[in-house]
C-alpha cells in the first residue's frame, strides 16, 4: 500500500513538473478514472432527479425547456452539480411516469454510447 501511495505522489509530481506528460498520465489513468467519474455522476444525477420530482410534487410544475436551466440555477448555487464531469449541463427528459436526468458523457454528444440516464419515478 505504501508503494502504491508513493507511486501516486510521483505521478502527481510528474504531472505538475512536466506538462507534456499530462496526456500520457491521463491515458494511463483513464481505465480507473472514467468508471469512478461515472459512478459519482450517477449518484449526483439521482439526487437531481429526486429533487425534480420533489419540486413537481410541491409546485405542480415540471421545470422543463428553458425553465430547466433556470431551475438548476435556482436549486444549485455551484456549477459542480449542474454539470457532469465533462462540462455538459445535465439534460432533463420526462415521460408520463418518470423523470430522466441525462449526461451527454465524455464526448458531449447526444445519443452516443457513452451517454447515460438516471430515472426517478414521478409521484
Amino acid at each position: 500500500m505504501r508503494r502504491l501511495f508513493l507511486l501516486f505522489v510521483l505521478c502527481v509530481a510528474v504531472w505538475y513538473y512536466f506538462p507534456e506528460t499530462r496526456a500520457i498520465l491521463l491515458d494511463l489513468a483513464e481505465p480507473v478514472v472514467v468508471p469512478v467519474k461515472r459512478w459519482s455522476t450517477e449518484e449526483e444525477m439521482r439526487q437531481v432527479a429526486r429533487n425534480v420530482v420533489e419540486h413537481e410534487r410541491l409546485t405542480g410544475e415540471m421545470p422543463s425547456g428553458a425553465r430547466w436551466l433556470d431551475w438548476l440555477d435556482y436549486r444549485y448555487s455551484g456549477d459542480e452539480i449542474k454539470r457532469d464531469p465533462w462540462g455538459s449541463v445535465y439534460q432533463l427528459e420526462t415521460s408520463r411516469d418518470s423523470v430522466w436526468v441525462v449526461s451527454l458523457g465524455q464526448d458531449k454528444i447526444r445519443a452516443t454510447p457513452d451517454d447515460f440516464r438516471i430515472a426517478a419515478p414521478r409521484g
